[in-house]
């Protein structure tokens, strides 16, 4: 705590010259550092900056395949996830005005693996943690377990939704059907 106050101190014992040159060293614009007109906001700045450069990155210094997933985002941790996932076989339904889905698995050669690609019809796009998935509306396909629990948990959500407002009811209080009571 005394060192974070005393670097403080020394910083505003400088010159905004002094500190916006000291901004621009650190990663800053030197037409954005010259929008700063007060040395608080420009201190901060300074602050933030040295403190994302103390930020260690994982597996700095580390070379090699072993640390690849590190690096890797979190979309692309979470499709490796779903691909190693067991699959299960599902029907999303269709409404009567939509057509069968066609989603197809493309060899992708900037990628090098196989990606979904949408070609026509009706789907529902199931997305996790920046990962999307495809379901072809309409026909039988084998997805990933998470996947079909996300589907199936939004199914449950949908038939409950409203329940409370059906003519078919039991009133809560009375326990007698909504419908015999508006006869």
């Amino acid at each position: 705590m005394v060192t974070t106050d005393k670097k403080k101190e020394d910083l505003m014992k400088m010159t905004m010259r002094d500190l916006r040159e000291m901004v621009v060293k650190l990663g800053m614009p030197e037409e954005d550092a010259e929008n700063f007109e007060k040395k608080k906001p420009l201190i901060a700045t300074i602050n933030a900056f040295r403190a994302l450069i103390a930020v260690k990155v994982p597996g700095q210094g580390k070379g090699g395949k072993e640390n690849k997933e590190e690096y890797l985002s979190k979309k692309e941790r979470m499709r490796a996830i779903l691909m190693k996932q067991p699959k299960i076989r599902i029907k999303v339904p269709k409404e009567s005005a939509e057509k069968v889905g066609d989603i197809r698995w493309i060899y992708n050669k900037i990628t090098k693996r196989k990606e979904q690609v949408y070609f026509s019809g009706a789907y529902l796009p199931v997305q996790i943690n920046g990962f999307k998935w495809l379901v072809a509306k309409g026909m039988y396909q084998d997805v990933p377990e998470q996947v079909a629990d996300v589907i199936g948990e939004s199914e449950k959500e949908t038939m409950e939704a409203g329940k409370h407002f059906l003519i078919d009811r039991k009133d809560p209080e009375t326990g007698e059907s909504v419908r015999d009571r508006l006869e």
